[in-house]
């Protein structure tokens, strides 16, 4: 679509939600169940109001909203607010970051979605695997906006070698083990987690991590909730590990920069953080090809990408810079060179360029 007609079509859609002129507020929407999308939300609505003066806050509902810009977070707050009068009295826009059809919850939650189209000015996702999925399952490319996901480079950063070995020491990690991160949630709900998130793949890191250990001793280092599934397998093959579970966001950098690598399996991804976050801190990655992945990481270069289930592969990139310090530099200064395009500051002021300010624009026409 060209430049014209797209602005003609968020026009017309935009003034019917009748917008505040005076003084519009931008509501990003995360219900507070899901520490992911606050933080999302946190960094967006900062910059957005620091850096273009547009008023910006987290929220946990839009029911008592009206003129105002209202960003759903996921597709599952999407999903439970098509058809509300406070659709109609709002712009609205919403993020889908994953998800296949496959899935039945998916599928119902994006049904609705589907079917509700109109009630959204834009949608939103962060990765290229899932805008084409979206535009082939009836989204329309006008419609469409693709932004990655962004990282705090200020909190997220290399450490000091002495940095790293206090914080290996802290964290119980004995001098001289190969650490193995995996830091992301992979059970089913908030429990002890026993029962695995196959699209997390805590199968596949299992089967990874077991055929490392055959040829090079391995310690791995795990956090978020809901691990029980993987602490069990560790626990079954006598691989030794750490669980440190953090309730406070701020302090997970200090887990990274105990790492030698991160190791993420998953099946289905929308970013993830981790990857994000790991090249950040300057940790070589070794990374199913999901979410974000290939845009992040050039097989070889900063990093290793191996298709979902390949164990073989996975198992070889982690053997390899196990053996490789060199390697490890090498991927280690490529993240942290391609990173520096994922600053906070950089993505939001990409959502208000292509996202809120040509909704505003409309409406003061």
């Amino acid at each position: 679509m060209n430049i014209g007609r797209r602005v003609f079509y968020l026009f017309s859609h935009a003034r019917r939600k009748q917008i505040s002129t005076t003084n519009p507020i931008l509501h990003y929407i995360s219900p507070g169940v899901n520490w992911s999308l606050d933080w999302d939300g946190y960094y967006i609505t900062r910059e957005v109001e620091k850096q273009f003066g547009l008023k910006a806050r987290v929220s946990r509902s839009a029911e008592r909203l009206s003129g105002q810009i209202v960003h759903y977070g996921s597709l599952w707050d999407m999903a439970a607010n098509v058809g509300t009068r406070y659709n109609e009295r709002n712009s609205i826009v919403g993020t889908i970051f994953h998800g296949q059809k496959e899935a039945p919850q998916f599928r119902e939650a994006f049904g609705k979605v589907l079917a509700c189209q109109e009630e959204f000015v834009r949608i939103h996702t962060a990765s290229k695997i899932m805008e084409k999925r979206l535009a082939a399952w009836g989204i329309p490319a006008e419609k469409l906006a693709r932004i990655p996901l962004g990282v705090d480079l200020e909190r997220f950063r290399p450490a000091s070698l002495d940095q790293k070995t206090m914080r290996r020491r802290e964290l119980g990690i004995p001098k001289g083990a190969f650490c193995i991160g995996s830091l992301h949630k992979d059970g089913v709900g908030m429990g002890e987690g026993e029962e695995p998130k196959l699209i997390k793949g805590p199968d596949v890191f299992l089967k990874v991590v077991e055929r490392v250990n055959k040829s090079q001793a391995v310690f791995v280092l795990l956090s978020a909730p809901a691990r029980g599934y993987v602490r069990a397998g560790l626990e079954r093959l006598g691989i030794p590990y750490r669980h440190v579970y953090l309730g406070d966001y701020l302090q997970i950098p200090s887990l990274y920069q105990a790492l030698d690598i991160y190791l993420m399996t998953s099946r289905e991804e929308g970013g993830p953080k981790g990857v994000l976050e790991s090249m950040a801190t300057g940790i070589p990655v070794v990374a199913t090809r999901v979410g974000m992945v290939p845009e992040l990481i050039s097989s070889g270069e900063n990093g290793v990408v191996a298709e979902s289930e390949d164990v073989e592969t996975l198992s070889a990139g982690v053997l390899k810079l196990s053996d490789q310090p060199g390697l490890r530099k090498q991927f280690s200064e490529g993240g942290l060179h391609t990173i520096r395009n994922y600053a906070w500051p950089q993505i939001a002021a990409r959502y208000y360029h292509e996202i809120y300010q040509p909704i505003l624009s409309a409406e003061l026409k």
